[in-house]
């Protein structure tokens, strides 16, 4: 008995190491289900393939300015690889063709007083608060009107800002040393007055004339005549300008525009009837005008032919402009546009005084310049979204918007580095002084800018016949007017008066 326990013992005994086995496989189990125990190839042993986020080829439609799309698609194909082809269209032929973008179209680039149009034609795609809030799109950088007003229509944003120019007031600085310019329209009477005592005065200034240039030529006419009455007619809370807005029945034959009519006749030089801004600009920087009304461009010399543009100011460095282009004598002097220190209210049919604390100035917006949207048909959206991030950006605005003379600064950092737009036929000092009228207009709440209702661009042709036709004397100012208010009528009636009176409630104007 003793024997055969000894001997089952033997018999089953395992040795040391194997009694260790089955919890050995168990964990070699356990191990093999955790990712990272696996051995995985090093990251180092093979070369890595950089993925470069290459955008769709995209179609651009740019209306209005011919060179500005070939710009535009260098700058695209240098920084970000991408293939862009354009397609170039006059405003007339535009509005000729009905508005209609080919289908290829991904973005239009067009002049801001085409956006109600557009939109009303269901051509666009609104843009998203989260495209608003990106870094990429720096919204807050923008000035007050670009940010604002100007992109937006129905209380909602249709396109992102490529600038545009403001009216301002150039003055002969020599002739002004002893002259205070004019504050309001009303003082540019008695300011002309001294003007036609110091020319008299001094044989030197035999060559000036004691009269104010302006642009009156064809399409530009009415463009001064609003930016002349717009703080007639505007004020805070006040909603009605052009048109009455509960009738859509126009206000243009009312007193604030039969004067500021009065008055243009009686300041504008003869030659301001053939002037378009870059030719008033011209004979102001070049000491011919005692008064004028127009700004600085570097666009002026590349549409006009007149000067080459300078590479250096193209090329400039942030942080370098100052001195980098060259200085030109002072001629003029810039300053904001008179005010008014009274505006007519049209319900009570009354002039009234503005407070002490109402800025007498009333700046005109949205008149020219150029703005970028998607196309509702776009095919590439993607891409197309990322184009209209990367087109306001401060960086590439400079490169591309600043040779046109459509458009001006638009973003807060274009102000320190005026030079690059306004090119160096001013100097230094005078390219900040038009930075300054720019940084104020922006600064006012209040600014007048045209409804952009349907037929826009009709309505303005009627009233700029009306103005020309009261500058050359065929018309009084009140007979002109009235019958560009019968044209007016005559345009809402055939686009449906209905229509035309739910449009103008729609947009946000002011």
């Amino acid at each position: 008995m003793l024997l055969f326990q000894c001997s089952r013992r033997t018999c089953f005994r395992l040795p040391p190491f194997a009694r260790w086995l089955p919890i050995l496989i168990g964990l070699c189990f356990v191990v093999s289900l955790i990712p990272g125990c696996q051995k995985t190839p090093d990251s180092r042993d093979e070369p890595v393939d950089v993925q470069i986020d290459i955008p769709d080829p995209l179609c651009v439609l740019v209306v209005g300015d011919s060179e500005l799309g070939q710009r535009v698609a260098r700058q695209w194909s240098a920084r970000r690889d991408g293939k862009l082809t354009v397609i170039d269209q006059s405003i007339a032929e535009f509005e000729t063709g009905e508005f209609v973008l080919p289908e290829s179209v991904d973005v239009v680039i067009y002049p801001p007083s085409m956006m109600g149009e557009l939109v009303a034609r269901g051509r666009l795609r609104m843009i998203s608060n989260d495209f608003l809030g990106a870094d990429g799109y720096n919204k807050i950088g923008l000035l007050r009107h670009f940010r604002t007003s100007i992109v937006r229509h129905r209380n909602e944003s249709w396109a992102v800002p490529l600038g545009s120019p403001n009216f301002a007031m150039l003055t002969n600085r020599k002739l002004f040393q002893t002259i205070s310019p004019p504050e309001t329209w009303d003082e540019v009477d008695r300011t002309l007055a001294k003007v036609a005592a110091a020319i008299e005065a001094d044989p030197a200034n035999q060559k000036l004339e004691p009269k104010v240039d302006m642009p009156l030529a064809k399409g530009w006419a009415v463009q001064t005549f609003l930016a002349r009455v717009a703080p007639a007619i505007c004020y805070r809370g006040k909603l009605s300008t052009v048109f009455d807005r509960s009738t859509i029945h126009p206000l243009i034959s009312e007193p604030p525009f039969v004067e500021a009519l009065d008055q243009l006749r009686e300041i504008a030089s003869q030659r301001s009837a053939e002037l378009d801004p870059p030719g008033v600009f011209e004979l102001a920087n070049t000491g011919q005008s005692a008064i004028a009304l127009s700004w600085p461009a570097l666009g002026f010399a590349s549409a006009s032919g007149s000067a080459e543009i300078d590479e250096r100011v193209l090329d400039s460095k942030p942080g370098e402009e100052a001195g980098e282009f060259e200085s030109t004598q002072d001629t003029i002097k810039i300053q904001s546009l008179p005010g008014m220190d009274q505006w007519y209210d049209q319900k009570a049919g009354i002039w009234i005084k503005r407070t002490k604390d109402d800025d007498l100035r009333v700046d005109l917006i949205g008149f020219s310049g150029l703005v970028a949207s998607v196309a509702s048909t776009c095919p590439n959206e993607r891409s197309a979204w990322d184009f209209l991030q990367w087109l306001p950006s401060k960086e590439i605005s400079k490169l591309t918007m600043v040779e046109s003379s459509r458009v001006g600064p638009f973003r807060a950092s274009h102000l320190g580095d005026m030079g690059r737009w306004t090119g160096d036929s001013v100097s230094e000092d005078v390219a900040f002084e038009y930075g300054d009228v720019v940084s104020a207009n922006h600064e006012r709440s209040l600014a007048l800018m045209f409804p952009r209702i349907p037929g826009y661009s009709r309505y303005l042709d009627a009233l700029d016949i009306a103005v020309r036709s009261a500058i050359s004397g065929e018309q009084t100012s009140e007979e002109a007017l009235k019958t560009a208010v019968e044209a007016w009528d005559e345009i809402t009636n055939e686009l449906g008066r209905d229509r035309q009176s739910s449009e103008l409630r729609k947009e946000t104007g002011f």
